[in-house]
């Protein structure tokens, strides 16, 4: 890789499920038991108010754990979703051109004619989803590259191999 020239560089346009892969990443993380955590608290609520008896107390547990379930199953499921779109749309997310070039010791990013540069040591995380890769600096910068902006697997190699640390 040499200073001047790019080892890689890619541009691209996200659409809307690719963000919304790169979203689940930088909000889930890698680990996908991170998702299951505040359900099985809910299930967890049901069981005990179970263990003590629907016909007294038990049953105000087993409904509060319900109602948690509910909620939780609402806004993950469609809430959330729904306002992703719609701040998608809204915004316009899709129809600005983004990019990112590796170079030796740093890479570059463009978002809307806007270019930023950071070094490798910056990068705080590094997950892998169905349709995307997530980059997040540690200033909080989350970088989301989809896999089919890669024209050659030599490139998606190179890329996955320079944040994998």
């Amino acid at each position: 890789m040499s200073e001047n020239q790019p080892a890689l560089s890619l541009r691209y346009f996200l659409n809307l499920e690719e963000s919304q892969d790169g979203f689940a990443l930088a909000t889930f993380g890698k680990k996908q038991i991170t998702r299951f955590i505040t359900p099985l608290v809910s299930i967890a609520i049901m069981v005990w108010g179970f263990m003590l008896g629907f016909s007294g107390v038990g049953r105000y547990y087993v409904a509060l754990g319900a109602f948690f379930l509910i909620m939780q199953m609402i806004m993950r499921y469609w809430f959330l979703p729904m306002m992703f779109k719609r701040q998608f749309v809204k915004y316009q997310f899709g129809k600005s051109e983004q990019g990112i070039e590796l170079f030796q010791d740093h890479a570059e990013i463009f978002a809307n004619g806007r270019k930023q540069a950071f070094n490798y040591s910056e990068v705080q995380k590094f997950a892998m989803g169905k349709l995307t890769y997530m980059l997040e600096l540690k200033n909080r910068t989350v970088i989301i590259v989809p896999k089919r902006a890669f024209e050659q697997s030599a490139d998606q190699t190179l890329f996955e191999h320079t944040f994998k640390q």
